[in-house]
């Protein structure tokens, strides 16, 4: 499984989730035209990569700002790592 990095901008994030490490960033804004299209390939991310989790995973969020709609996706992200089965 390959890292997902994608750069941040005045108006979406930095993202770095590293599947050897366990370390999930997030950092910066995220006021997105369409946060459900910028937080798909996220979400599709770690759905594959709770299949074979790190045991320990650490997830860092930095964000001086969100609106309203990327706080759904964000929940979103929460969610999906609280269901995953770590160390299993």
């Amino acid at each position: 499984m390959e890292a997902l990095h994608l750069d941040g901008s005045p108006k979406t994030p930095h993202v770095h989730f590293d599947p050897e490490t366990g370390l999930l960033e997030l950092k910066g804004r995220s006021i997105p035209e369409n946060s459900i299209d910028f937080y798909r390939p996220l979400i599709d991310w770690l759905d594959q990569y709770s299949r074979a989790p790190k045991s320990k995973t650490a997830l860092h969020v930095q964000l001086e700002y969100f609106n309203t709609s990327s706080s759904k996706c964000i929940l979103d992200l929460f969610k999906k790592l609280e269901g995953a089965r770590y160390g299993k």
